[in-house]
């Protein structure tokens, strides 16, 4: 099992999530997303291996899916927003699933998500879990288990330029099994994150045209059921 994480000028941060996910994983991807500092070099030296990727998470997140293809993968940000310690708990539910999701909307609150942001991954996450007959309540978090199934799909088909809640919607046209666990997310620990900026109104009505979009693409052929 590897982790993967995609990081942009993380320099402050990124060593302590890499050793902090060596605790469970048996190695480290750092995906170094357009770095203008040292984040490559330190996070070399806290113990990951490290690839570059052209500026965009999803091309990140696709850089690492086709480089670990055949692995199963924990995939986490390098902000310290993921706890590694958390990640035995999306390990312990991959069980009958392919992609178990790290949700901030089960359980205890962990931390303060801004009303609009919250209101606006609500309505995504209606949108979505009526499209994939699965109720998710956190459908734009980026702290998934993946199984070896899911890497291969996503190192072939993963969306780079848009990747969101239309990535669930995707892997359920593919036969992937979902599941969702609460975890306790934290604030991003400084510095500037690849996701600053969303969700604005067009950003969430792009997000859900998206959604449509890849709803009514017919089931793959070599898809499995993954009713549940």
């Amino acid at each position: 099992m590897y982790a993967l994480i995609p990081a942009r000028n993380e320099a402050p941060r990124v060593a302590d999530v890499v050793r902090g996910a060596l605790r469970h994983v048996d190695a480290v991807l750092v995906v170094a997303n357009g770095c203008h500092d040292d984040t490559a070099s330190i996070a070399h030296d806290a113990g990951a291996e490290v690839i570059e990727s052209e500026p965009g998470y999803g091309l990140a997140l696709q850089a690492g899916y086709r480089h670990l293809r055949g692995n199963g993968v924990v995939q986490l940000d390098a902000d310290g927003q993921h706890p590694p310690e958390e990640i035995p708990l999306l390990l312990a539910r991959m069980v009958g699933a392919d992609i178990v999701i790290g949700s901030r909307f089960m359980g205890a609150p962990c931390y303060r998500v801004p009303l609009t942001r919250r209101l606006a991954i609500m309505g995504l996450s209606g949108l979505t879990s009526a499209m994939i007959r699965q109720r998710v309540r956190d459908v734009t978090s980026g702290f998934q288990a993946l199984s070896p199934r899911a890497v291969a799909v996503f190192a072939q088909h993963f969306p780079p330029h848009m990747p969101d809640a239309n990535t669930l919607v995707l892997a359920r046209r593919m036969g992937l099994a979902l599941a969702e666990v609460p975890v306790e997310m934290r604030e991003r620990q400084g510095g500037r994150g690849m996701h600053d900026g969303r969700p604005s109104p067009s950003y969430v009505l792009e997000m859900a045209r998206a959604v449509l979009r890849e709803a009514m693409l017919a089931p793959h052929p070599g898809a499995r059921s993954s009713e549940g």
